[in-house]
């Protein structure tokens, strides 16, 4: 285990400076892809209203990460409320957009109506986000990314399937940590190690899963918290699952198989 590993552990946290450069990337890629889609394309009025909305939806995400940055430096406390999956989903979605199209991606969302659960609502759509976005990378000549959500009484378990090459052998056993990445030219290797800690701070658990028809990645959320719905580590405590977190084609015990990753 390397020392940054060790560091993350025993804070709990990424560093706040770090995280939130990382995740101006993805709006800052949507700005980008769409102001390209402008100069390039012969659009029609409906087509360039859409990108501009979408253009004026990265900007305002930049504000609120930026916003969350100040807030939590200020010591603010993380806000959690009941929330909508599917409306969340959605927004996700939303702001991958853009880059789908620019690589010809299908993105396919079956998520049921009416499935709420108490989180953070922000840092869960920037997991989404990050998971989308890895897909993304992996399919920039066109695929499928499939994202699905089921439930029982206890858990709500969310997917985001694609259809690229799967997970590269060399970083199969450390894919969940801290600067593990497979060499993409633009990747840092923090978005996995942010998703896992905030789903662990939900008091859910992440894991992978890679065949050569793609990756799958899943977490399970609780439909139910004590106190302030979230668990953070305490300093130097392992996750029941950070053993096997980032172990392919392992799932946790009572994972629904009716939407196979």
């Amino acid at each position: 285990m390397n020392m940054v590993t060790t560091a993350f552990e025993q804070t709990g946290s990424l560093s706040s400076v770090v995280s939130i450069v990382h995740d101006l990337r993805n709006p800052l890629a949507t700005i980008h892809g769409s102001a390209e889609m402008l100069v390039r394309s012969n659009l029609s009025q409906p087509q360039i209203h859409r990108i501009a909305r979408n253009m004026f939806c990265a900007s305002v995400r930049m504000r609120e990460l930026l916003e969350e940055f100040l807030g939590r430096s200020r010591g603010a406390e993380k806000k959690v409320e009941p929330s909508d999956v599917r409306e969340l989903v959605t927004s996700a979605v939303d702001k991958i957009t853009v880059s789908a199209e620019l690589q010809l991606v299908q993105i396919l969302q079956v998520v049921p109506e009416g499935l709420v659960i108490a989180l953070d609502r922000h840092r869960m759509q920037r997991v989404l986000v990050n998971l989308l976005v890895n897909a993304l990378e992996v399919m920039p000549n066109g695929g499928t990314i499939h994202i699905s959500a089921v439930s029982d009484r206890r858990s709500v378990w969310i997917r985001v399937r694609d259809t690229g090459p799967g997970v590269p052998p060399e970083i199969r056993g450390r894919l969940f940590e801290p600067f593990a990445t497979a060499g993409k030219a633009s990747g840092i290797g923090l978005g996995l190690a942010f998703s896992r800690q905030a789903v662990i701070d939900h008091g859910g658990e992440i894991w992978a899963e890679s065949s050569p028809r793609g990756a799958c990645f899943a977490f399970r959320l609780p439909r139910q918290h004590g106190g302030d719905g979230l668990r953070p580590l305490r300093p130097g405590r392992r996750s029941p699952r950070a053993e096997g977190v980032a172990e392919i084609a392992r799932r946790p015990a009572g994972c629904p198989t009716g939407d196979p990753c």
